[in-house]
């Protein structure tokens, strides 16, 4: 039988909201299912935890998650089915590339921004990517 949230999208996923942090809780939780999403651990219709659930587990107000929860409508993540929930869209699955290219690019930038403040020449930086690609994993 599936799990049905509070909380906890499955056993593998787990939202680490942190009221400390400068990011603003609903975008918390929006890169968190997008990046659930990208890696696979939330696939289509797995049922999302509801508004109110994901709010008392967290301590944040109801329309913080509605937002956060609008926000991956939008973008196709998330699909509300009246009356039973809010679930992974279908159109996940194919976003899901998408996503994965936009943070993989995401941390590349921070990387090479590292570098750059480092001043590190583009060939230090070639051969820095070079030597982790021999690596094996």
């Amino acid at each position: 039988m599936k799990s049905v949230l509070p909380y906890r999208y499955s056993d593998m996923v787990r939202l680490k909201l942190d009221p400390a942090s400068p990011i603003p809780m609903y975008l918390q939780i929006v890169e968190q299912v997008r990046r659930a999403i990208a890696a696979g651990a939330l696939k289509a219709d797995d049922e999302m935890a509801s508004v109110r659930a994901l709010a008392s587990e967290h301590l944040i107000n109801p329309n913080t998650v509605a937002r956060a929860y609008l926000e991956l409508e939008h973008e196709g993540l998330l699909a509300k089915r009246r009356g039973a929930g809010t679930y992974v869209s279908h159109d996940a699955e194919g976003l899901r590339h998408a996503h994965r290219a936009r943070i993989v690019n995401e941390l590349i930038d921070q990387a090479l921004a590292a570098a750059r403040e480092f001043g590190w020449t583009a060939q230090q930086v070639r051969q820095a990517v070079e030597e982790r690609l021999e690596r094996k994993p």
